[in-house]
C-alpha cells in the first residue's frame, strides 16, 4: 500500500501553527520587556512518546534542549505528568539552560486519552542569586546564580499551585514580574494544548499518530540524505573561548571533530577544556544543541526541528568540561558565551567538509547587557536583561548583515522609549561600530555600538567574547573588529573586563561595543562599486594590525 505522502505535511503544518500561536500567546500575556517585547522564549508540541514533534522558530539554543525536555522530566519524577496539571522547572541538569531559562510543561489528553504534550522556555528576567539578573560573574557552583527548582506543580487540576508561585517570588528581586511571566507560560502551554487537540480531532488520533512517525521518518532520512554527500569525510576545528581568571587572561579551547559513517554524523569534542569554577560551563544538553543548529544551517536550513534529527546524530562530550558540565558547576554564560564558541567551532569544521559553503565567524556572543538595582521612581527593584546583535560573518555571494543576532540567539531589540520607559536609564546613542566588519570579496557585519547613562545606582553584568580573539575571516576574508565595554564616571574613563559584574554609581556612562563579522574571500577582489558603496554608506571594513 502507497504510503500517504499529503497527511504528515498537513500534520507538520499543523503542529507549527500550535507552537507559534503559543509563542503568541506568551506574547499577549507577559509582563515583562524580556518576553513581551524581546520574546526571549521558545515553544514546543510532543506526541505522546515525549518526542518533539514540531517546534516555532523563535530561539534556536533552544532546539535542542526542548527536544528533550518533557522525557527528561518525566524520567526525574518516576512517573508520567498528571492531567490538568503543568510541571515548572529551571534545573540546568534538565533543561540544559541558565538558571532563568524556566521550562513550563503540561499533558495534553482528550477523554482520558493521552494525546501528547506542550511546553514552553522562558527567560525570566531575576531569580535572585548575588547579582539582579541571576547572570552574575564571579560565582563558583550554581548556588550562587539563583533559585533552583525541581520539577514541581505549577497548576494542579486546572488550578494555579500557590506554593510554587509563591517560591519563584521569594526567589526574585522582581516577584511581580515573575509570577505574571510564569502564569503567561501557563496561558501559553493551555493555548497549545486546546489547539493540540483540536488538530488531532480533525485529522482523527490513529491518523495523527500514524503522521507523525511518517513526519519524524522523513526527517530522519531527509537529513541521511544530505549526510550521504560527506560519506567517509571527516575534519576538526578548535575554537577558544576568553576567561579572565584573578589577573589572568585564560584561554578556554572547544574542540570538535565531525566525521560521517553510514549515513550518520559524530560530533566529538574530546580535546576541549575540563569545566571551571566559572560560569562559563555548558551541560550536554545545550551542546547537542548547538550540534542541531549547526546541521540545519550548514546542510539543510528548511528541515523540520523535530526529534527525527537526532536519529541521525551523535553527540560525544567529555565528562566534567565546559561542554558537558557536571554539577553544581555554574553555568550562567552557557547560552550568552559558550554556546557560539561551540557554534563557531562546529562552523569552522563543517567549513572544512565544505568548501564551497565556508561561512565566516560572526560576532561570537550573545553580547548581553544586564543592569539590576533599586528604581528610585517606583522603590522597586529592576532587572534590564538585553543581548545586543553584532556583526554576520559573510559567505559566498553575500555581505555579513549589520548588528544582527547571530546564531544560537534571536531575540528582539528594546526599543529606546522602553528602556527608558521601565529602568532608570538614558540611551545616549545607538548604532554601528565603524569598520569593524572584516575586510574581504565580501565583507563582514559591522558591531553594534549603545551609550547608555545610569540615572541610579546599579549592578551592571556584561557578558562579552571576542575582545582578544577576534571573529575570524575564510578563504583569504579579513578578521573584524573585536567587542569592548567602556566605562565612564568619576573615576575617568576605562574599559571593563568582558565578562564582569561591577558596581556603578549613578550618572556613569557605559558604551557596548559589539564585535564584527569576518570576511570572506580576498580583499583585492572585492568589487570597486562595492568598495565606493561601503564609502558612501560609512561601512568600510575592519583593517587589523596584521593587514596594515
Amino acid at each position: 500500500m502507497r504510503k500517504d505522502a499529503i497527511l504528515p505535511e498537513i500534520a507538520r503544518h499543523g503542529l507549527q501553527a500550535v507552537a507559534e500561536e503559543m509563542g503568541a500567546a506568551l506574547i499577549r500575556t507577559a509582563y515583562s520587556v524580556n518576553i513581551r517585547d524581546r520574546r526571549d522564549f521558545s515553544c514546543g508540541v510532543f506526541d505522546r512518546k515525549a518526542r518533539l514533534i514540531a517546534q516555532a522558530e523563535h530561539i534556536p539554543v533552544h532546539l535542542g534542549l526542548l527536544a528533550g525536555v518533557v522525557e527528561r522530566v518525566i524520567a526525574d519524577l518516576g512517573a508520567d505528568l498528571p492531567a490538568n496539571g503543568m510541571i515548572v522547572t529551571n534545573n540546568p541538569w534538565l533543561t540544559g539552560s541558565h538558571l532563568p531559562d524556566v521550562v513550563v510543561m503540561a499533558p495534553v489528553d482528550h477523554e482520558g486519552v493521552r494525546l501528547g504534550y506542550v511546553a514552553n522556555m522562558a527567560h525570566q528576567v531575576d531569580l535572585g542569586g548575588i547579582a539582579p539578573g541571576s547572570l552574575a560573574l564571579g560565582t563558583v557552583d550554581v548556588m550562587q546564580e539563583g533559585l533552583r527548582v525541581p520539577p514541581m506543580p505549577l497548576l494542579r487540576d486546572g488550578e494555579v499551585d500557590g506554593a510554587a508561585l509563591k517560591l519563584f517570588q521569594l526567589g526574585s528581586r522582581t516577584p511581580d514580574v515573575v509570577a505574571g511571566d510564569l502564569l503567561a507560560q501557563a496561558a501559553a502551554n493551555a493555548t497549545g494544548a486546546r489547539r493540540l487537540a483540536d488538530l488531532v480531532r480533525r485529522i482523527g488520533h490513529e491518523a495523527f499518530e500514524g503522521a507523525v512517525e511518517a513526519l519524524l521518518e522523513n526527517t530522519a532520512l531527509r537529513l541521511g540524505q544530505r549526510f550521504e554527500a560527506l560519506e567517509g569525510k571527516s575534519a576538526e576545528f578548535a575554537d577558544v573561548l576568553e576567561l579572565r581568571q584573578g589577573d589572568a587572561d585564560v584561554d578556554l579551547p572547544i574542540r570538535v571533530r565531525l566525521s560521517v559513517s553510514n549515513g550518520q554524523l559524530l560530533a566529538d569534542f574530546a580535546g576541549t577544556a575540563p569545566q571551571v569554577r566559572a560560569p562559563v560551563n555548558a551541560p550536554r544538553f545545550l551542546t547537542a544543541s548547538c550540534v542541531l543548529y549547526a546541521v540545519k544551517t550548514m546542510l539543510d536550513p528548511a528541515l523540520p526541528s523535530n526529534a527525527g534529527l537526532m536519529r541521525k546524530i551523535t553527540v560525544d562530550t567529555p565528562p566534567a568540561s565546559i561542554v558537558d558540565a557536571q554539577a553544581p558547576v555554574p553555568v550562567a554564560l552557557c547560552t550568552s558565551i559558550t554556546s557560539q564558541r561551540i557554534c563557531d567551532a562546529l562552523l569552522g569544521a563543517f567549513n572544512k567538509l565544505l568548501p564551497d559553503g565556508q561561512v565566516a565567524a560572526s560576532t561570537g556572543s550573545m553580547n548581553a547587557l544586564i543592569v539590576g538595582g533599586l528604581n528610585p521612581a517606583l522603590g522597586q527593584a529592576y532587572s534590564y536583561v538585553e543581548t545586543y546583535g553584532g556583526g554576520q560573518g559573510a559567505m559566498a555571494g553575500h555581505d555579513g548583515a549589520d548588528g544582527v543576532h547571530c546564531h544560537m540567539t534571536n531575540t528582539a531589540n528594546s526599543p529606546v522609549e522602553f528602556i527608558e520607559r521601565e529602568y532608570p536609564m538614558t540611551v545616549l546613542h545607538y548604532g554601528l561600530v565603524a569598520s569593524s566588519g572584516g575586510d574581504g570579496e565580501f565583507r563582514g557585519g559591522h558591531g553594534l555600538s549603545r551609550g547608555i547613562r545610569l540615572d541610579a545606582d546599579a549592578t551592571v553584568t556584561v557578558h562579552l567574547d571576542r575582545t582578544r580573539h577576534r571573529p575570524w575571516g575564510v578563504n583569504g576574508g579579513g578578521e573584524a573588529q573585536g567587542s569592548r565595554v567602556v566605562v565612564e564616571d568619576a573615576a575617568g574613563r576605562r574599559e571593563l573586563p568582558g565578562k564582569s559584574t561591577t558596581d556603578l554609581p549613578r550618572g556613569t556612562v557605559l558604551v557596548v561595543e559589539t564585535a564584527g563579522g569576518g570576511g570572506w574571500g580576498s580583499p583585492v577582489r572585492r568589487r570597486p562599486a562595492a568598495r565606493d558603496d561601503d564609502v558612501r554608506n560609512q561601512l568600510q571594513p575592519f583593517m587589523s594590525a596584521a593587514a596594515e
